[in-house]
């Protein structure tokens, strides 16, 4: 990615933010991590597993838009995870039960 595209890709969000939000700034590498772990380390494997995690917590559903925060409804629909497995395989050339 040249630094024109990640500049135009981070004008881009910070547009998108509703009106008050910070600008977006990258995470450091331990701060990037930090899910992966609490995930894996701390958090309860009930509360944590099958589901989406952001800067270590479950992710709340969403349904306003922005690309920061929370997880959107159709990522957590049955049917779109189906269709989603069915064209991997389909890409693949390979079933898997």
């Amino acid at each position: 990615m040249t630094g024109e595209v990640r500049d135009r890709l981070i004008s881009s969000i910070n547009a998108s933010q509703p009106k008050g939000a910070a600008p977006f700034s990258w995470k450091s590498i331990p701060q990037g991590a930090a899910t992966s772990v609490w995930a894996a380390c701390v958090a309860d494997a009930e509360a944590v597993g099958g589901r989406y995690c952001e800067d270590c917590h479950v992710a709340e559903v969403v349904s306003t838009p922005g690309l920061r925060g929370g997880v959107r409804p159709y990522a957590l629909d049955p049917q779109h995870a189906q269709a989603l497995w069915q064209k991997s395989e389909e890409l693949v050339g390979e079933r898997f039960n």
